[in-house]
């Protein structure tokens, strides 16, 4: 039960990952476009090309879903080089299944990107570990 409790939020991710990218290129769109309105409503006097590229605003989400994955892997897997593996593998599997997609491509910017999201998410989880025990140490 251990296990499935670790593993369970790794495969909602996974699934979350595939569902992205299994998306006709019309419902991609839509869900960039929405996406980006959300951010300028919360951010109203923003600049910057992900302001009016969407390609580049696409590219930026990587981010935040590579971040989860990355905390959430770090969770499952304690060892900071282990978890980055994995999240690599998972990262480079969705690189490589867009070259058999019509409507996709291989993006090396994307895999940088997602290499810099779930690297944040791992080296937060690993730092609040240090931390922790840093403290219980202290006590």
């Amino acid at each position: 039960m251990f296990i499935i409790k670790r593993l369970f939020p790794i495969i909602i991710v996974l699934a979350l990952i595939v569902f992205l990218t299994l998306q006709s290129p019309e419902d991609t769109i839509r869900l960039s476009y929405g996406m980006q309105n959300i951010f300028l409503a919360l951010f109203p006097n923003a600049s910057g090309r992900w302001t009016i590229d969407m390609h580049w605003f696409r590219t930026l989400l990587h981010l935040p879903l590579y971040f989860l994955l990355g905390g959430i892997v770090s969770f499952a897997v304690p060892k900071f080089w282990k978890a980055a593996g994995i999240c690599f593998a998972v990262a480079l599997a969705d690189e490589t299944l867009k070259i058999f997609l019509p409507t996709r491509e291989f993006g090396a910017t994307d895999l940088a990107f997602d290499a810099i999201g779930f690297l944040l998410g791992i080296g937060i989880v690993t730092l609040c570990r240090v931390i922790k025990k840093k403290c219980l140490k202290n006590r």
